[in-house]
């Protein structure tokens, strides 16, 4: 692992993979509770919302060839940040908007990143792409049971501050790897 921007690779599939789990591990019992009460059949039919994956992941790569890789998943951090900001209102419509924009940016960030750990491991690819997907698990697993405490502290806005900080330290690693990106063309 001797390229630089790896271990930014790793941090931002924590976040994306953190953020999302932790979304769908909550965002139920939101809309079970007040003032929404809707059933398990309703929440698993806004969890449709799931299948944007299928157009994001090779959406993404279209646009990173177009405009760059950090441009790319800088946008799709935001998209994400935007979706859980959504999810804040009392609207079921926002709410679901919300989950949309957090699970596209979701699946179009993790392609980003993915196949930007392919480009920069100079050896060792197969270590390299498996230390990715520990970090991506590991954020799975950590960051969505953590989540269950700021749940039980803060309620959604707990849960939704939880994953816009993690969004947050994301877009800081993108804008890193942004920044070498660009230089890199320059």
């Amino acid at each position: 692992m001797q390229h630089r921007g790896l271990p930014f690779l790793f941090l931002i599939c924590f976040v994306l993979m953190g953020g999302f789990v932790t979304l769908y591990n909550y965002v139920g019992y939101r809309l079970l509770g007040a003032p929404f009460r809707l059933n398990q059949t309703e929440i698993g039919a806004i969890f449709t919302v799931y299948l944007t994956g299928v157009v994001a992941s090779p959406w993404s790569g279209k646009m990173a060839d177009a405009f760059g890789r950090g441009r790319v998943l800088i946008a799709n951090l935001l998209l994400m940040m935007l979706g859980i900001a959504l999810t804040l209102s009392f609207s079921l419509p926002v709410i679901i908007a919300g989950i949309a924009c957090l699970t596209f940016g979701f699946f179009a960030g993790h392609s980003i990143a993915s196949g930007w750990v392919g480009r920069l491991a100079a050896q060792a690819k197969g270590q390299v792409a498996a230390l990715y997907l520990l970090a991506y698990y590991i954020g799975s697993s950590l960051i969505g049971s953590y989540g269950g405490h700021f749940w039980t502290a803060f309620g959604w806005p707990g849960v939704a501050g939880l994953i816009g900080a993690l969004l947050l330290v994301g877009l800081a690693g993108a804008a890193y790897l942004n920044r070498r990106e660009r230089a890199a063309v320059a």
